[in-house]
C-alpha cells in the first residue's frame, strides 16, 4: 500500500540541530488560536499571567511534521481519509524500537483522542452504577468520564514518599475485592504526579486485576516524556496475559505538540475486548480520522525520534533547575522529582491557603496560571500543577515571580 512519501510527495527532513537551540526559540502565539496563550483574558480574568497549565508544549513541533502538514495544506483537497499501511508501520516500528512492544496492525483503533476512549470503554465494559477504580490525585478528566457517565469512582490513593510516590497495593485488594470494579483507569505515567510505574508495580496490579476481573484501561499518552532515571514499561508489553485483559491507550500528542489535532492510537490485544470495544464505539458514533492527524503522526514516528531525543533533554534541565530552585529558594513549597511527563506536583499548603486563595494569588499575585489541584480530586488540596514545557527563559522568570510573590507574602 502507498505510503506517506507516495501518496503525498512528503520526504521530511530529519531534525539535525546538534544542540538545544530550537527548544530556548520563543514561539509567536499571535492568532494561533491557542487556548494556554491567546485566551488568557477571557479563562481567567487577566492577560498579564504566564500561562503554565494545559498540557501542551511551547515549543515548535519537529519540523518533518511541519513540513508534512504543509505539504500536505497545499493538495487543496481535505476530504476524508483513510489509513494507510505505512501509518501503522511507522506506529509499529516506533514502539517497537523505544518500548520494546511488538503491535499488532489488526489491534489498533484510531480515536480522536485517549479521553474519548476512556468514553468508550466504560460504556463498553461497565454499567450505570458500577465502580471506575483509579489512583488518586488523578487526571482530572477521569472523573468526568464516570460522573458524566453515572459511573462510581473508588480511589487507591498513591502514597507519598520523600521524593517519589507509592502504590498502596494492601488497600488496592482490600477495595476492590469489597467493591468490585469492573474496570481500572490506570495512568502511566502518572499526570499529574510524574511517576512511571515500574515493571515490578504493574505486575502486582496486573495479577490482581486478573485475579479479580478488572479489564485495566492504561493511559499511556505520556510514555515518551520520561526522564533518564526511569524507564517506561508498557502494559501490554509485560506478558500476554495482561495483554489480553487491557486497553492500551497511546497518542502522538503529548510527545510532539499535536494535541490540536485530535488523534489517538488505542491498541486492544483481545479479540473479545476488541469486539465490544468496536461496538460500543459505534454507538457513541466518533468521526473517523481526518488527513492531517494521520499525516502528522506518521511523520512524527517515522522521522521525529531525534527531535524527540533532544526535547527530552532540553526538559530533564528545565526539570532540574526548577526542582533545585524550588528546594534552594522556596523550601516551604514541596516538591519531588518528577521521573515522566513534563509537570511539577508543587505542595503549597504550608502557606494556609485555601484553594480559591492559592488560585487567586497565583494569578494575580504570583502571576503564573497554573492547573490547581483539588481538580485532580481531594488529594490535591493544597498542591498546583505547573506545566514545565516552555524556554528556560520563560521558567525562569515563572519561579522568580513565585518567589517574590510568596516572600511578599510572609512579610504581610
Amino acid at each position: 500500500m502507498a505510503n506517506l512519501s507516495e501518496v503525498q510527495g512528503i520526504i521530511p527532513t530529519a531534525f539535525t540541530n546538534n544542540d538545544e537551540s530550537y527548544f530556548d526559540i520563543p514561539v509567536d502565539f499571535s492568532g494561533l488560536l491557542s487556548k494556554k496563550w491567546n485566551f488568557k483574558k477571557q479563562l481567567v480574568g487577566t492577560d498579564d499571567v504566564i500561562p503554565m497549565w494545559i498540557a501542551d508544549m511551547d515549543f515548535k513541533t519537529a519540523p518533518c511534521v511541519t513540513e508534512a502538514l504543509t505539504k500536505r495544506a497545499g493538495g487543496f483537497v481535505y476530504g476524508y481519509a483513510a489509513v494507510p499501511e505505512s501509518y501503522n508501520e511507522a506506529l509499529i516500528n516506533w514502539f517497537k524500537t523505544r518500548h520494546n512492544w511488538t503491535i499488532d496492525p489488526k489491534t489498533i483503533f484510531q480515536i480522536p483522542g485517549v479521553v474519548p476512549a476512556l468514553h468508550v470503554a466504560t460504556e463498553a465494559f461497565t454499567m450505570p452504577g458500577d465502580y471506575i477504580l483509579m489512583q488518586t490525585p488523578v487526571y482530572h478528566p477521569f472523573y468526568r468520564v464516570a460522573n458524566n457517565m453515572g459511573r462510581k469512582i473508588l480511589e487507591n490513593p498513591l502514597k507519598r514518599l520523600r521524593d517519589s510516590y507509592a502504590v498502596d497495593f494492601l488497600d488496592l485488594e482490600e477495595k476492590i475485592k469489597k467493591y468490585k470494579p469492573k474496570i481500572m483507569f490506570l495512568c502511566n505515567p502518572h499526570n499529574p504526579l510524574g511517576k512511571v510505574f515500574t515493571k515490578e508495580e504493574l505486575v502486582v496490579i496486573g495479577k490482581l486485576c486478573i485475579k479479580y476481573n478488572v479489564i485495566t484501561i492504561v493511559d499511556e499518552i505520556h510514555c515518551d516524556i520520561v526522564y533518564s532515571d526511569a524507564k517506561h514499561i508498557s502494559y501490554a508489553a509485560i506478558s500476554e496475559e495482561f495483554a489480553d485483559n487491557a486497553i492500551i491507550c497511546t497518542a502522538a500528542s503529548k510527545t510532539f505538540n499535536i494535541a490540536g489535532l485530535r488523534n489517538s492510537n488505542i491498541v486492544i490485544p483481545s479479540v473479545k475486548l476488541r469486539e465490544a470495544f468496536a461496538k460500543a464505539h459505534a454507538y457513541f458514533g466518533y468521526p473517523g480520522t481526518g488527513p492531517f492527524p494521520l499525516i502528522a503522526c506518521e511523520a512524527a514516528y517515522s522521522y521525529g525520534a531525534a527531535w524527540q531525543d533532544k526535547c527530552m533533554q532540553y526538559l530533564e534541565r528545565n526539570r532540574d533547575l526548577a526542582i533545585d530552585f524550588l528546594r534552594t529558594q522556596l523550601p516551604k513549597v514541596s516538591v519531588h522529582k518528577p521521573q515522566g511527563t513534563y509537570f511539577l506536583w508543587l505542595d503549597f499548603s504550608a502557606y494556609g491557603f485555601t484553594s480559591k486563595e492559592l488560585e487567586k494569588f497565583l494569578l494575580f499575585e504570583a502571576k503564573i496560571w497554573l492547573n490547581q489541584g483539588y481538580i485532580f480530586g481531594s488529594a490535591g488540596i493544597g498542591y498546583a500543577r505547573m506545566n514545565i514545557a516552555c524556554n528556560r527563559a520563560t521558567l525562569i522568570t515563572a519561579l522568580k515571580q513565585l518567589k517574590a510573590a510568596l516572600d511578599k507574602s510572609i512579610v504581610l
